[in-house]
């Protein structure tokens, strides 16, 4: 589209490639449906009664209150490379941030040492340097010998530019190069963009009345030599090339604007290359009907017992440390709600159809953690392994309370595995 007449069109397709660019990483897409029957979650309660005690009984394991050994060896400092990668984009973010400031600094010192005026609600600043002519959100800067020679076709450019909005263009021109300051397609799409703006600028000036030939001999008189300033559009800005080209070009014929429909082929595929995707699930992990999590039965003792319980399901006994068992965030409910979302099939169990109860137990840390995972009824070591792993992952505990204290209390939970093809 860079040799047509559709300044306004051309405009807005480069505004949405950058919006576009932006958001599609954080797109999430669609995932393809697996045929597998889903995980299901069947809780069953039963009543638990535990004779308490507040006597802290001398069996605890002393993991419990262990401390991990101290080692004299000093350990080697590694530093990865995600971690330098992120301290050299960190670093080119914050000079392209200093260099905006710096180039927005300059524009306001021109302005707090102009001479103001104002025009049709715009402010005219009017200063003694030789600059180049610009305009600046809404205010214009100008030279003084421009203002007594050529004002009426350089302040119709800049009202142009400001009516047209052109000041939002840069400024999210500019947020883009400080975030992706290490892209150089950014710098070329910021260059097209003012280039853009000249053209829809020369073009408004030139239906106001302005003569094409004195216009085009003032682009080339003033387009040499002078510095740009950020977030500003200057009369001088562009290729002289390109602008007195496009002033004598014919408008291109609005059927021409089918072009812009070859960016959707490519919305298309940068979609399926770049767009967020959801963790897919293999079908065969899909396979079960449910993984049935449920509460042990305590048998209840004698009141003249040490406060501990037996678990009927192994016949072991351990003590409990606590008058207020550990609650997980959200209850009985969401605890296993966590567990179905989590818990995978290991695949090689399911080809050799393993299926069973693994019952875990852990400690529930003061602290709210799990800590000290250990299974007391395995099946086989990859559903072992599994249950082992989910156990690890539940955090966040409101910790037991003992005398309205927090305690290490144990915590006892089984997961049944089942094949498909078993009824509820």
């Amino acid at each position: 589209m860079r040799k047509e007449s559709f300044f306004k069109l051309s405009r807005m397709t480069l505004l949405f490639i950058v919006l576009t660019s932006t958001i599609i990483p954080f797109i999430t897409l669609p995932q393809p449906i697996y045929s597998g029957l889903p995980i299901k979650v069947a809780p069953i309660f039963q009543n638990n009664t535990i004779i308490e005690k507040t006597a802290q009984p001398s069996g605890i394991p002393a993991a419990i209150n262990s401390t991990e050994p101290t080692s004299d060896t000093l350990q080697p400092i590694v530093i990865s490379t995600k971690t330098i990668l992120l301290v050299v984009y960190l670093a080119g973010v914050f000079i392209s941030l200093l260099l905006l400031v710096f180039r927005i600094s300059s524009v306001l010192m021109l302005f707090r040492k102009s001479r103001k005026t104002v025009l049709n609600g715009i402010r005219i600043m009017i200063v003694n340097d030789d600059i180049p002519a610009f305009s600046f959100k809404r205010h214009i800067l100008i030279s003084q010998q421009d203002y007594e020679t050529n004002s009426e076709a350089i302040l119709t450019h800049e009202l142009s530019h400001i009516n047209q909005g052109h000041f939002y263009d840069l400024f999210l021109m500019e947020m883009v190069k400080i975030i992706y300051w290490f892209n150089p397609l950014v710098y070329r799409i910021d260059s097209d963009m003012k280039e853009i703006h000249e053209f829809q600028a020369d073009e408004h000036t030139l239906n106001s009345g302005i003569d094409a030939t004195k216009y085009q001999l003032l682009i080339i008189q003033k387009c040499v030599g002078h510095k740009q300033f950020a977030l500003a559009n200057s009369f001088n800005h562009c290729q002289i090339k390109n602008r007195i080209t496009m002033i004598n070009k014919s408008k291109t014929n609005k059927a021409w604007c089918w072009k812009v429909a070859t960016f959707l082929p490519l919305l298309a595929l940068l979609l399926m290359a770049f767009g967020k995707r959801g963790e897919i699930v293999p079908e065969k992990i899909m396979l079960p009907e449910k993984i049935l999590a449920q509460t042990l039965n305590f048998q209840k003792q004698d009141s003249t017992s040490h406060n501990m319980f037996t678990d009927k399901v192994t016949g072991k006994t351990a003590f409990v440390l606590a008058d207020v068992m550990p609650r997980y965030p959200g209850g009985d409910h969401e605890l296993l709600n966590f567990i179905s979302r989590n818990i995978q099939y290991p695949e090689k169990a399911l080809a050799e159809k393993i299926e069973g109860k693994v019952i875990i137990r852990f400690i529930v840390t003061k602290e709210g953690k799990t800590d000290n995972v250990t299974v007391i009824k395995g099946i086989h070591t990859l559903l072992d392994a599994e249950s082992v792993r989910i156990a690890n992952m539940l955090t966040g505990w409101k910790p037991g309370m003992n005398n309205g204290k927090a305690v290490d209390v144990w915590y006892v939970i089984p997961v049944k595995f089942e094949l498909p093809g078993k009824p509820n």
